[in-house]
């Protein structure tokens, strides 16, 4: 009897934390190819004919937009339309934003709060003004001094979407470099891993580039606090992928404080959590009518949070199970080339892999917020404003 209730919950630890090794697993050997390559996914080309705008969703964000705008202005060859969509603002993020040379559109409406429903009415309005391609970008963040010339590059290599990678910034101590690690992690290993095998590298909220046809295509019809992997199941149902940019970057201020990053933490992966639920069964009906495409992005949309997948591992190591105790190791061995790879993609490795010695007590605390992951899993879970303002 034992002996079953032994195995059984092997196999729970198991079937659970699956999906998330193996996605990993393929972005560590994605990651391993590109670096045979020279760390370039060779999407080159030196001119595209058409009109790319960016459009800059922002609530209540004053103190930062204007630095936004103005290194969007300077990372492109020439004027670029800069459309920024000041979403039920209560402050003076419009007037910052045109000061800065940006175009505003104030938008009005308590009854469409989140970020999707400004992204939806800032793609209108930019095609309006002509644009053929839209590159979303936070207004908190800052670009890359070729972030623009990068993107232009990669349409008119042919992409319809485009990811570049996404950071964070502004922490030296050792909790805050873990923070930047992990998202690192989710937002660059993975990205560029699963383009290395052609998948398509999904997209992250911040940084990424659609095309006005691939709209038309599949609209953004998203509403959940996670829209980013949400328009990208339904563009990945669809048929399409997002091309990685390996040349640009967008890099956000970390929370300024711990309570702002656990609430922040909290959002992505309830968010997450719930939306992977919701569009795997649209992701295997495409794999069942042939589309290989939604496989990995299958994979991806039933992974656990890495930390919770670490504990899965870890109770499959311990357990007096043969085949458990292998995949145990196994599942260790990948996490551990998974943090290898963030921490020398980051720009100082050797403090990267300082700060891992405090990677227990981070995945406790990630542990702790369990209950709030849960509870932004559910159906009434609503955006909030991460505050990235030291003074806040």
């Amino acid at each position: 009897m034992l002996r079953l209730v032994l195995e059984t919950l092997a196999g729970v630890a198991c079937g659970l934390s699956l999906p998330l090794f193996a996605d990993l697993f393929l972005a560590v050997a994605g990651n391993g190819i590109l670096a045979l390559r020279g760390g370039r996914g060779g999407n080159e080309a030196s001119s595209w004919g058409g009109q790319l705008g960016v459009v800059i969703p922002a609530h209540n964000e004053a103190q930062m937009i204007a630095g936004t705008v103005q290194s969007v202005a300077a990372s492109a060859d020439g004027a670029v339309p800069i459309l920024v969509v000041a979403h039920n603002c209560t402050d003076g993020t419009a007037e910052a934003a045109r000061g800065a040379g940006a175009q505003v559109l104030e938008l009005q409406d308590d009854g469409r709060a989140g970020k999707s429903a400004a992204l939806r009415a800032g793609f209108l309005e930019a095609k309006a003004m002509g644009c053929t391609a839209f590159a979303v970008v936070d207004a908190d963040s800052t670009v890359s001094a070729g972030f623009v010339r990068a993107m232009q590059r990669g349409l008119a290599a042919g992409a319809q979407a485009l990811q570049c990678r996404y950071e964070q910034d502004g922490g030296v101590a050792t909790a805050d470099r873990l923070r930047m690690l992990a998202f690192r992690g989710m937002n660059v290993v993975r990205g560029r891993g699963r383009a290395a095998w052609g998948c398509s590298s999904g997209i992250f909220g911040n940084g990424f580039v659609l095309t006005a046809a691939l709209l038309d295509k599949v609209p953004y019809m998203a509403s959940s606090i996670a829209e980013d992997a949400e328009h990208h199941a339904a563009m990945v149902a669809h048929g399409e992928r997002v091309w990685w940019v390996e040349d640009a970057r967008v890099t956000a201020p970390l929370a300024a404080t711990r309570a702002a990053h656990d609430s922040q933490e909290a959002r992505w992966e309830g968010g997450r959590l719930r939306v992977g639920l919701s569009v795997a069964p649209q992701l295997l009906g495409a794999l069942l009518r042939g589309n290989l495409q939604a496989a990995e992005a299958l994979v991806a949309a039933l992974s656990l949070p890495f930390s919770l997948g670490v504990v899965a591992a870890i109770v499959c190591l311990s357990l007096p199970v043969g085949w458990s105790r292998i995949y145990g190791i196994g599942c260790v061995m990948v996490s551990l080339l998974y943090l290898a790879t963030a921490a020398q993609l980051g720009e100082h490795p050797a403090r990267e892999w300082r700060a891992l010695l405090a990677a227990p007590a981070f995945v406790v605390r990630k542990l702790l917020l369990l209950p709030r992951i849960v509870t932004q899993a559910g159906k009434g879970a609503a955006w909030v404003r991460t505050g990235r303002e030291r003074g806040e």
